[in-house]
């Protein structure tokens, strides 16, 4: 992201950079000031460099003088700015003074150019009674909440089938700055069970899903049928290990209040549940919630709700909790050599789940390109683990190197890990069956053992010989 301010032709101009991508709340970005050029036998330091975040002066990095090959001196300056969601309505402004300068080299750049804010999501149901009846139909709205930029994509889905996308549906603003919106299917009640959801792909980020169940229960009322829905629901984001997360059912029209729920986790029961059922009208509604602790191989488990009535079994689904969790990447870097120009510089992102992640190669803020396609491997937990190849040319001179591997992953806060590239590492590498340079000497030092070993043999056996002798 560049903003460049000129004036008159051979004066001095400003420019400002930012990050090459939008970045999420919480995290810290470089912003990059230039001003010149200015000719270096009249320049004298005399001059200044200013942050402001809206009207705030902000901290910013010592200026320097930079010269070119033309005689001019450059004036740069960066500043690090921790974004948050208010930001999509701030600015960040750079101005640089010197006596020299009839007024002051100023420039703007707006923080919602490079602020991306994921959106949360839940889906509501709206029925038009108490009672829902077979065929009735029964509004569901996605409701997709404080977000930026305005464009995304929506997907309604049928068990896992597409039955309307929307490619940019209006959203409202919000006083924040950030959009939301709303968008509502209709959907027949059926006595099967139906899973409906409602996908978002934002800023061509991992695609976020909530969603929602509707199911009949059928039983007799005189001559008429009438069913009885019920929403099965989790929390709408992922969570780390060590989170605990609410699961919640819900259903109405119970004709009785002897109703029990129970939840199992991998067929052990979940302590502490939380069971209430209220009578409205005719009819009894329950819900009940319990909190389940998500471990680190919680890829593969998963939550049954039990729901008895009058001591038959009239409800149970199977939660996997995978769709619930998020296991954060460990990133490092490291480097080999693979001839005497080339250095092979690897990423390695370990044990994170689900499988999404955005890998990011940087130098001195500015991205990277050439590096090989990800290689992806599945674990036994079910966790990924991901290896990116980057060679780098180790002949270029200069001041020190440092390369970054970012990694974004789930919406979270990238992760980076550095590298200090070093061109030591090159000529002290041997491949594999190489003697290297110090072959020589191991093998004068077994040389010399073995004398010595024949010396005292030779000892000895003279020495036992003449005691034979006597």
């Amino acid at each position: 992201m560049l903003l460049e301010t000129d004036l008159n032709a051979g004066q001095p101009f400003i420019s400002l950079t930012g990050p090459s991508q939008r970045t999420s709340p919480g995290d810290s970005v470089p912003f990059n000031c230039t001003a010149g050029p200015f000719n270096s036998k009249d320049f004298s330091r005399d001059f200044s460099v200013t942050w402001l975040k809206d009207s705030d002066e902000h901290p910013a990095s010592a200026q320097r003088l930079v010269p070119d090959n033309e005689g001019n001196d450059f004036i740069t300056s960066k500043a690090w700015v921790t974004l948050t969601r208010q930001d999509v309505s701030s600015e960040i402004t750079c101005e640089v003074t010197h006596r020299a300068l009839v007024e002051p080299l100023k420039t703007t750049m707006n923080l919602s150019q490079v602020l991306r804010v994921v959106p949360t999501l839940k889906i509501t149901t709206e029925t038009s009674g108490t009672r829902v009846r077979v065929q009735d139909r029964v509004n569901l709205t996605c409701h997709v909440l404080h977000f930026y930029p305005a464009h995304l994509r929506l997907t309604w889905m049928e068990n896992r089938r597409m039955i309307q996308t929307l490619a940019s549906p209006q959203a409202t603003r919000n006083r924040d700055g950030t959009y939301s919106l709303e968008h509502t299917w209709q959907a027949e009640v059926t006595p099967e069970e139906r899973e409906f959801a409602c996908w978002v792909v934002h800023d061509e980020q991992p695609p976020l899903k909530a969603n929602v169940t509707l199911q009949g229960q059928v039983h007799r009322q005189g001559k008429g049928r009438s069913v009885q829905p019920y929403k099965l629901q989790g929390p709408l984001q992922r969570s780390e290990p060590g989170t605990r997360i609410r699961l919640t059912y819900t259903s109405s029209g119970f004709a009785t209040h002897q109703v029990t729920v129970t939840w199992l986790k991998n067929k052990h029961e979940l302590p502490n549940p939380q069971t209430s059922i209220q009578y409205s009208g005719h009819t009894y509604n329950v819900t009940s919630s319990v909190l389940v602790l998500l471990t680190d191989d919680d890829v593969f488990s998963h939550v049954i709700c039990h729901v008895e009535h009058k001591l038959t079994l009239f409800f149970q689904k199977t939660i996997g909790l995978d769709q619930y969790l998020r296991v954060p990447p460990t990133v490092t870097v490291f480097q080999s050599s693979t001839s005497s120009s080339l250095v092979a510089v690897t990423c390695l992102v370990q044990r994170f789940y689900p499988q999404n992640v955005h890998l990011t190669w940087l130098e001195d803020c500015h991205t990277l390109k050439g590096a090989e396609q990800p290689t992806f491997k599945k674990n036994d937990d079910g966790s990924y683990t991901l290896e990116n190849l980057l060679l780098v040319n180790a002949s270029v001179r200069g001041p020190e190197r440092v390369l970054t591997c970012m990694v974004e992953h789930e919406g979270q806060p990238p992760k980076r890990a550095n590298l200090i590239l070093s061109t030591r590492a090159h000529t002290a590498y041997k491949p594999i069956g190489s003697t290297g340079p110090e072959m020589p000497a191991l093998i004068f030092v077994v040389f010399l053992l073995g004398l010595k070993v024949l010396l005292v043999m030779s000892f000895t056996a003279t020495y036992i010989c003449r005691r034979w002798n006597l």
